[in-house]
């Protein structure tokens, strides 16, 4: 495949990356400050479906159509209020998700490695979002993760795996 043809592929799948964002991180179910949402399998999407520039574009444009007022945020909340109130930390982790799994799917599509890639991206998102939400609500890191984690790690983790078999078949035939 041509040089063109690769950026324009590669930039149509950054578009429906972003757009999948926006169509199923709306979709939430609250429990306690912090909802369970799509928003963490649209991550994992764009990682394993994405080279690691495109994949971290996309999510960034996930996040700029929700400051610029489309409601994509969870709960359908939209602007840069958003990003700055308790669950910003794990939004602006999104970018940085997609951009570690695809470095681990491009490293290689050995079983482990990409397991690896999910469990790394999880602890950056938990990490960066647990970090915010202390800062935001003056919680100890104790009672954050009790909220803002413990409840998260196997449904997030399952939403990983779920993005790179998806993804697995869309290649396949693709």
């Amino acid at each position: 495949m041509s040089p063109a043809r690769t950026r324009t592929r590669q930039m149509v799948l950054t578009a429906l990356a972003a757009a999948l964002a926006a169509v199923v991180s709306p979709w939430s179910i609250a429990i306690g400050p912090i909802s369970l949402t799509l928003g963490v399998f649209a991550a994992f999407f764009a990682g394993a479906l994405l080279t690691p520039g495109w994949a971290f574009a996309a999510q960034l444009v996930y996040l700029a159509l929700g400051c610029l007022g489309l409601p994509v945020f969870s709960g359908f909340v939209s602007g840069p209020q958003a990003l700055l109130g308790p669950t910003g930390g794990y939004l602006a982790a999104f970018p940085f998700m997609a951009l570690i799994l695809s470095f681990f799917c491009r490293l290689s599509p050995r079983l482990p490695v990409l397991l690896a890639g999910v469990v790394l991206a999880l602890a950056v998102c938990y990490a960066l979002g647990t970090a915010w939400f202390m800062n935001l609500s003056g919680n100890d890191l104790k009672t954050s993760l009790a909220w803002c984690v413990i409840p998260f790690i196997i449904p997030d983790f399952c939403k990983g795996i779920a993005a790179l078999a998806l993804v697995h078949q869309l290649e396949r035939r693709l």
